[in-house]
């Protein structure tokens, strides 16, 4: 083991707001939805968190940091069942800057032997990236507003590129930029609104339809399998009638188009 054996993935991002909105949206379980995925905070140091991932599956965890409206952290220790892992660690501190804006720092991964973790580690940068980046769209666009979250996911063989590609031809995107206003093709379910985010796997657009939110489309490759997800963060009154019509209307135009493939054991 070397002397500093911590492997860390650490983003920021500056986000407008009060510390205590801020505070609001980090680190209670109803707040977490907004910009990640749904979860569930006792909050306080050693209550437990929960956070579910879908079709992946949830994580148990427990707070160690509870130091309203600065610190927030946690850890994870059965996260790769059935091995015998180091506890993975997530905190996420927040600092007033002048002018009514927040700068949120976050930092996930492991302290000791996190050098044999690194597969596993490592690409969680991205996603962490793209979720405090949802963050700043929520609290600068839908402060204060409920969210209705959903997730339909596609396995297929195909490789991530072409899949890639394949998505958003299919919804009219391709070629998009940020700052495109879109307006997916007839044969997709409903989605107009701007480009907020575009990368090599990832392309977000803040909605007006199907509702008022953001809806991620993700395409990326695990273990020989590519993963094509479609995530939507709807915000307000009308967003769970919004999920309850489109989850189905997803589920079927993905499948349709990326046939499912058996995960290997």
């Amino acid at each position: 083991m070397s002397e500093d054996d911590s492997r860390i993935v650490r983003v920021e991002v500056e986000v407008p707001g009060t510390p205590e909105q801020v505070w609001e949206a980090i680190a209670t379980g109803p707040g977490i939805e907004t910009w990640f995925v749904p979860a569930e905070v006792e909050e306080r140091e050693g209550g437990e968190i929960v956070t579910h991932h879908g079709p992946f599956g949830d994580s148990r965890g427990v707070v160690t940091g509870w130091d309203p409206p600065r610190r927030f952290a946690y850890e994870e220790r059965d996260w790769n069942p059935p091995e015998a892992v180091p506890p993975w660690a997530t905190e996420i501190v927040v600092e007033a800057r002048a002018g009514g804006t927040c700068v949120v720092r976050l930092a996930s991964g492991i302290f000791s032997d996190g050098s044999d973790w690194a597969d596993h580690i490592d690409p969680t940068e991205g996603g962490w990236r793209a979720g405090l980046a949802n963050l700043r769209l929520y609290l600068t666009h839908f402060a204060g507003l409920p969210v209705s979250s959903m997730f339909v996911l596609s396995r297929t063989s195909a490789p991530t590129e072409p899949a890639r590609t394949e998505l958003l031809a299919a919804l009219g995107l391709a070629g998009a930029t940020v700052g495109d206003r879109i307006n997916a093709s007839a044969a997709a379910p409903a989605l107009t609104g701007v480009v907020e985010q575009v990368t090599d796997e990832l392309v977000v657009i803040r909605t007006e339809l199907p509702a008022p939110g953001l809806v991620e489309l993700f395409v990326h490759g695990w273990g020989g399998v590519t993963n094509v997800f479609v995530r939507a963060y709807l915000y307000g009154d009308s967003g769970p009638a919004a999920v309850a019509r489109e989850q189905p209307a997803w589920e079927e135009w993905l499948a349709g188009r990326f046939p499912a493939v058996a995960l290997r054991a």
